[in-house]
């Protein structure tokens, strides 16, 4: 018993030649990626979890009696949150936030020590309807908002294999 196969190499040429330019120009499958991780780091801050699960630290009741929230620990506003984006240039995507809208959000990646505020603009700062030249402010347990854990790894290397697999289906 004898079997013969035949294989047509230029198909697989033009295939390995897509993955190449795809590889070579990669910000489609990088906003791709952005796209993916921008929802599960959105969904995370929705639910007031850090990048590997975990619940953020609870807001000290000072910071409750300030006033309505829009929702979640960090979410007095929605400007900061709202500021998330990624964007790709080039080999490059980057995660995160506008340095305009989105300045604290450094401040609760990596908390901050306790520090004095002082009125400079104003007489006086108001600090939940208490009026005070300047005030002691505690500081910042760290929330971590941005990080690359497990689960993100693997949502792009799921994302990678569903892009390659339909720039190789483009192939005729």
């Amino acid at each position: 018993m004898q079997f013969t196969i035949e294989f047509q190499a230029d198909h697989l040429g033009r295939a390995l030649e897509a993955v190449r330019k795809e590889i070579a120009t990669p910000q489609e499958m990088l906003g791709s990626f952005g796209e993916a991780l921008l929802f599960a780091n959105q969904e995370r801050h929705r639910q007031g979890l850090d990048p590997d699960g975990n619940p953020w630290k609870e807001l000290a009741q000072s910071t409750l009696a300030a006033g309505k929230r829009k929702g979640g620990p960090l979410n007095r506003s929605g400007r900061m949150l709202a500021s998330f984006h990624y964007q790709v240039q080039g080999d490059s995507l980057r995660l995160g936030f506008d340095d305009g809208d989105g300045f604290p959000a450094k401040f609760h990646q990596d908390g901050s020590r306790a520090h004095v505020i002082s009125a400079k603009k104003v007489k006086a700062l108001n600090i939940g309807g208490i009026f005070r030249k300047r005030v002691n402010h505690p500081g910042l347990p760290a929330r971590r908002l941005v990080g690359f854990p497990l689960s993100d790894q693997q949502l792009v290397v799921d994302v990678a294999a569903d892009h390659l697999t339909a720039v190789i289906n483009r192939v005729r």
